[in-house]
């Protein structure tokens, strides 16, 4: 293993010293994240990691990569959005001694909310109540291959859009119809009357955290809104604060087209 990290450090450092000739650091380094992305996830992580110990050693460009892939990597919006190398930068910067201990602890507050509701854990669970019903609900009550929880804000111009994308998916609309898939939307926040106001499509539960424990217990750590997870029957996060609804329907082809074993 510590053979295959040394000869990704000097690959990446000999990638890093071709550019360096013709980008300035950040076009570089955005760059090589791009390429990155197209990777396998688990040789992606790999190099993230190996790139970040190539950059250890020069600490203004180590920063610059981090801030990079803390606004790229952690975007819901950003089309290169990947959970797991950002997690992969907040371990490495948690963990070794180039940054101050003060900026460390902004990024072990970051890495706690990233580690919450990881792809492969299960989901955790949340109430709602839904207009006209007095009773409490919770995600765990729902049964379905596959349920999509659309965090959303009724408020907000990108969260009515992407509702009509969902409304008009044909993907989507199909699953829901051979109740193969369950679309849950909920609104987190704390205006009861902003939320009964909003109209939503009847292919979805239109919900609202009402205790408010999505917010004040941090359940969920939703740094951009809307945004989509994406759970299996067993509410294990297969997709994880994704803002894409391409992304969405590309997975749920892929697990609708895949036969169970």
């Amino acid at each position: 293993m510590k053979k295959l990290i040394l000869a990704a450090m000097v690959a990446i450092s000999g990638w890093l010293m071709t550019q360096a000739q013709s980008l300035p650091a950040p076009e570089k380094y955005n760059q090589l994240l791009e390429q990155m992305v197209n990777l396998e996830q688990r040789k992606a992580e790999f190099l993230m990691n190996a790139t970040m110990e190539t950059l250890a050693k020069d600490p203004k460009g180590y920063r610059q990569m981090m801030e990079l892939a803390e606004r790229r990597f952690s975007d819901a919006a950003d089309p290169i959005h990947n959970e797991g190398l950002y997690m992969v930068v907040l371990k490495h910067v948690t963990e070794n001694f180039v940054l101050s201990n003060a900026e460390k602890e902004k990024q072990r507050l970051l890495l706690e909310g990233a580690k919450k509701n990881m792809i492969g854990s299960v989901a955790a669970d949340f109430d709602y109540v839904v207009a006209g019903d007095k009773a409490t609900h919770h995600l765990k009550d729902l049964k379905a291959d596959n349920i999509l929880v659309y965090f959303n804000n009724p408020d907000c111009e990108s969260c009515e859009a992407v509702k009509q994308r969902l409304a008009e998916n044909e993907v989507i609309n199909k699953l829901v119809n051979d109740k193969k898939l369950i679309v849950l939307a909920i609104y987190p926040y704390d205006d009861q009357k902003l939320w009964k106001k909003a109209k939503y499509p009847k292919m979805m539960i239109n919900g609202w955290n009402q205790s408010h424990q999505i917010e004040y217990a941090e359940l969920y750590d939703l740094p951009t809104l809307p945004c989509f997870y994406l759970l299996d029957k067993d509410y294990k996060v297969l997709i994880k604060n994704e803002g894409s609804l391409n992304k969405v329907e590309a997975m749920l082809k892929k697990l609708t087209e895949t036969p169970a074993n």
